[in-house]
């Protein structure tokens, strides 16, 4: 019962092509670019996603994709069914003969009762429910942003012009967020290491956290390139472990990308991945290791470039 990358970014991509399709045909590099998913990536889903009759495409040098029905008419449901299949599921809820079980299993009725509400809740929100749902937000945003400004200039009401009031909460907001990661990244003296793991496998992440934590490391993780830089906007990892082939980004790429903040610009990596050659893929990385790993190899690699928590 727990979704994977392909449905959590195919319900993006349908998303983003509701949102901007009123301007034309979508082409997957804008939507790769917005959404921060590989253009390749999201190109197998499309085709998925074409075949069940959510998206269509147009041919030429104006081409790209639209939906292939209102938004109203596509479920979450639809779109991680056709993605993940039996995968978002629990096997057994839908096929007896699955586990051997099946017919004396006491708890099977627990989880049958539970994939069914998850699906009964996918099934209950449409792609514009979300969008609707999406411009009230911007909506309060930008109501709560006015009423901050007011208070933050100290005036009875907000500065005059548009401009004015855009540059005002550029610089309140920046200054916020400078503070907030200040304050993040001070961990109090004699509090343990701290090692960021990334992968786009949650069983590989879940995996890696226990063995560290159970050796007294912190711990936090990401599920690719994207989610670990706002990760560093607040953490000061010790050593981050890195996968190599992720969907939404290149771990090199990453790695590229980090390693040109000053902050983080010296935090050993250690590489963990099951891509042939990987010794190759960042020269600079302390380690390399296979998958599958020895969970006492990787332990040994850290406490040898950290130390101990």
């Amino acid at each position: 019962m727990r979704l994977a990358t392909k449905g959590r970014y195919g319900l993006r991509l349908v998303l983003d092509i509701a949102q901007h399709e009123g301007y034309g045909p979508v082409s997957m590099a804008e939507t790769s670019l917005r959404q921060d998913i590989s253009a390749k990536y999201l190109e197998r889903l499309v085709g998925e996603l074409q075949r069940a009759g959510i998206l269509k495409s147009l041919r030429g040098r104006e081409g790209g994709h639209l939906l292939a029905v209102p938004p109203e008419n596509i479920t979450v449901g639809d779109i991680v069914r056709v993605l993940e299949g039996e995968s978002a599921q629990l096997a057994c809820s839908n096929n007896r003969l699955s586990c051997p079980r099946s017919v004396h299993c006491l708890t099977r009725a627990i989880w049958v009762a539970a994939d069914q509400a998850m699906f009964e809740k996918l099934d209950s929100v449409t792609v514009r429910d979300i969008l609707n749902d999406g411009q009230n937000c911007l909506a309060k945003k930008e109501a709560a942003k006015a009423k901050l400004l007011t208070v933050l200039t100290g005036a009875g009401e907000p500065p005059a012009s548009q401009g004015q009031r855009k540059k005002v909460a550029r610089r309140v907001f920046r200054q916020r967020v400078a503070q907030f990661a200040a304050q993040q990244k001070v961990r109090p003296a004699g509090s343990p290491k701290l090692v960021m793991v990334v992968d786009d496998d949650p069983d590989i992440v879940d995996y890696l956290v226990s063995i560290f934590r159970g050796r007294g490391y912190a711990t936090c993780s990401a599920s690719g390139g994207a989610e670990a830089m706002e990760l560093l906007q607040h953490e000061a990892p010790d050593l981050i472990t890195l996968d190599l082939e992720m969907p939404d980004e290149w771990g090199p790429k990453f790695h590229q990308k980090f390693m040109k903040m000053p902050d983080h610009k010296d935090i050993p990596v250690v590489v963990v991945s099951g891509l042939p050659g990987i010794h190759r893929a960042i020269p600079k990385a302390v380690a390399t290791v296979c998958k599958p790993f020895e969970p006492l190899e990787v332990l040994r690699i850290v406490e040898e470039t950290i130390g101990e928590p």
